[in-house]
């Protein structure tokens, strides 16, 4: 997904079972808890509409997964209370919650669990991430079990379970009526919706797990940056989910707020047309990552909250290589001599196509800069997002362009050979994924995985910026926000205002 859009090693017999507690704040305060956000969920079905605006609000909140992604991005059972995973990593038994019910008042049951897992990985149905469970070859349940048996391992299968919707459980009687009434076992249950105003959730009376500290939570949505801030300084909003300015982060460092900042899954690159003239040769992007003065635009573009990344590679991957970020330190005078032996000892000229977006329109000047230095004059050509969807993604009319690609573990499209960034190097690295993902260890997958991300390094494929780290401000006494963005759900699930958190939640990466 672009902005605009294997957590747990699994080995044999492994068995992995939740938490004997579920409590979250040390008690619930009641309350309205506003957070202001600003992009509206166009619909209020998370199965049939990929928008991260959706997930924000309903993952973890309504809808639940039989395992599910903490802040840190650690796999942990919800609905499932146990599992384990059979020696060959074909077939995983999921232990059912008992006692569970769904916000209208139906009793969770194994059966529930087989309809949303076949549900989610049938082609007839519109789900944004089914198929991810198509590798399954049957879905059963026997007694308070679910077996799920595999075609082929796959170390990524719980990870795919907790950080998608494809994961959640529905109550079978109620699919025909999710856009409009959301039905799940979470700690909240959907109460009403403004359009392009706010959604609002109230505490799930059925809920099986201790309730959240809040009776209530309002998602209130602005289109201004600016009035987001206003309203949490005069006390409309208690929460703003994400800044969408870094430098607007200065303003909550005390004085009664706090601001929490931790890792996400988004890689911010100046995407490259490998198939467009001179971008076509290698020693052309490797001038271009040499060029680029990564660290001083993370500083400006990203208010020096995140990491310079050099490939498609972040620390929520299990197979992540920090080390790999020193490569391409800034050059010029490196990617003069490579844009000389490209044939380009004079230059050459290459347009920046730019979103509207604030990561993308204060990094573009740097890297046009940057660029100019070593000779490759850059013109900037300002798009509206529906256009460059259709211009730069869906029709490749582009050079250069900068943009945030939020999705998880998205290093899969490098293999795909009608990706917008044209790579020809992408039937190799299609192998090579599909070597790393047939492994029978996570250890041999990991290992597959960072030759997949040194090989697109090396080829110089985009030029990595840097991951930015998501930017909640927020009351200081607001407790139990998630720490980071590595999940696409904004977790209230152990919010409170005021009280304390579990020193449990506390290590799971909730802020306290």
């Amino acid at each position: 997904m672009l902005t605009g859009a294997l957590a747990v090693a699994m080995v044999a017999m492994t068995a992995v079972t939740a938490p004997a507690a579920v409590a979250g704040a040390s008690a619930p305060s009641g309350g309205t808890l506003v957070v202001a956000s600003s992009v509206f969920p166009p619909t209020l079905d998370p199965t049939a509409n990929a928008a991260a605006a959706i997930d924000e609000v309903f993952e973890y909140n309504v809808y639940q997964n039989l395992v599910q992604l903490d802040p840190k991005g650690q796999v942990v059972p919800v609905l499932a209370t146990s599992y384990n995973v059979s020696p060959n990593g074909l077939r995983y038994t999921f232990n059912i919650r008992r006692g569970a019910h769904f916000s209208n008042g139906d009793l969770l049951t194994p059966a529930d669990v087989v309809f949303s897992l076949k549900r989610a990985a049938n082609r007839k149905n519109n789900y944004p991430y089914g198929v991810l469970l198509r590798g399954m070859s049957s879905v059963v349940a026997s007694g308070g079990k679910v077996v799920v048996t595999l075609k082929q391992p796959n170390n990524q299968f719980l990870y795919d379970l907790a950080a998608y919707s494809n994961g959640i459980v529905l109550d079978p009687a109620t699919v025909k009526t999710l856009a409009t009434k959301p039905v799940g076992t979470g700690p909240y249950v959907f109460a009403s919706e403004v359009t392009n105003y706010s959604v609002t959730l109230d505490r799930n009376p059925h809920y099986w797990g201790k309730a959240p500290g809040v009776s209530e939570v309002e998602f209130r949505y602005f289109s201004n940056p600016n009035s987001e801030i206003e309203a949490l300084k005069t006390g409309q909003v208690q929460v703003i989910d994400n800044l969408s300015n870094p430098e607007d982060a200065k303003q909550f460092h005390g004085a009664g707020f706090k601001l929490i900042n931790g890792p996400t899954n988004g890689k911010i690159q100046v995407t490259i047309n490998n198939s467009a003239g001179p971008l076509a040769k290698t020693k052309v992007r490797q001038a271009i990552q040499y060029a680029t003065d990564k660290q001083a635009i993370l500083q400006v573009a990203g208010g020096g909250y995140g990491r310079v990344i050099a490939s498609d590679d972040v620390p929520g991957d299990p197979w992540y290589m920090p080390n790999l970020n020193k490569s391409y330190a800034y050059n010029p005078a490196k990617a003069k001599k490579l844009l000389a032996e490209a044939g380009y000892s004079h230059g050459l000229s290459l347009t920046l196509t730019l979103p509207p977006y604030n990561y993308a329109l204060t990094a573009g000047p740097l890297v046009q800069a940057n660029l100019d230095a070593v000779g490759i004059k850059v013109k900037i050509k300002d798009i509206q997002w529906p256009l460059w969807l259709t211009q730069v993604f869906s029709k490749h009319d582009y050079q250069l362009t900068i943009v945030d690609h939020v999705e998880a573990r998205d290093i899969s499209e490098y293999g795909d050979c009608t990706y917008y960034w044209m790579y020809a190097g992408c039937k190799t690295v299609g192998a090579m994924l599909s070597k790393a993902q047939g492994a029978r260890t996570l250890a041999g997958e990991v290992r597959g995985y960072q030759a997949i991300v040194k090989r697109i390094n090396e080829d110089a494929v985009n030029d990595w910026l840097y991951n930015p780290d998501q930017l909640t401000a927020a009351k200081s006494n607001v407790v139990g926000l998630p720490g980071s963005g590595l999940t696409e759900s904004f977790d209230l699930s152990h919010v409170s205002i005021g009280g304390s958190l579990g020193p449990s939640f506390v290590a799971q990466g909730y802020s306290p």
